[in-house]
């Protein structure tokens, strides 16, 4: 296997793993709690990373058929890739931002329609890279609004990056709910 395409699977792996291992800490009774105002709740998170996970799934998919069709080449290199996107600090919540329509979450997913979601999706998204073995996936670019062209690549690591993204605001979301709820608490 491609060392970057071991690299980004393993990288992949990884990042689901931490998120799996924090939704099982969520409290079902406050999943869908939105801690203030337009906030996203955990439920509301996991939501959008599946909706979010099923677009690039599908964007990799058809980068990888057409590098087949359009007779892209072999790997040439096997500088890493995991620092590409270091710039934009996918994973640090330094600047909210605002997602758009098409992935912004519906009301009412629970947790468990989400993850189900992100399993099928992360399944596709690693076969189509798992296809793409022989060709260089850095020959096959799409844009991203804010980022700019990105090599296939580059769109399996935002995958990982934005999940961490978050993880960690699904953290953050259930820390201020328990405490918005320990405060509400009558004293008995």
């Amino acid at each position: 296997m491609q060392q970057r395409l071991a690299e980004l699977l393993s990288y992949l792996d990884s990042t689901r793993e931490q998120l799996l291992a924090t939704v099982s800490n969520v409290n079902p009774s406050f999943a869908g709690v939105r801690p203030r105002g337009e906030s996203w709740s955990a439920a509301d998170n996991l939501a959008h990373l599946a909706l979010v996970e099923e677009r690039i799934a599908r964007l990799v998919e058809e980068g990888v058929e057409w590098a087949k069709a359009n007779g892209v080449g072999p790997e040439t290199s096997d500088e890493s890739i995991m620092s590409s996107l270091d710039r934009f600090s996918l994973t640090d919540a330094v600047k909210k931002r605002t997602a758009p329509p098409m992935i912004t979450p519906e009301e009412g997913k629970t947790v468990e329609e989400s993850v189900e979601a992100l399993l099928g999706w992360r399944a596709r998204l690693k076969a189509a890279l798992l296809a793409s073995q022989g060709l260089d996936l850095t020959q096959v670019t799409k844009p991203h609004p804010v980022a700019g062209a990105m090599s296939m690549y580059q769109w399996g690591l935002f995958v990982a990056q934005h999940e961490e993204r978050h993880r960690r605001q699904i953290e953050r979301t259930m820390d201020e709910v328990t405490e918005l709820c320990a405060e509400s608490a009558p004293i008995v």
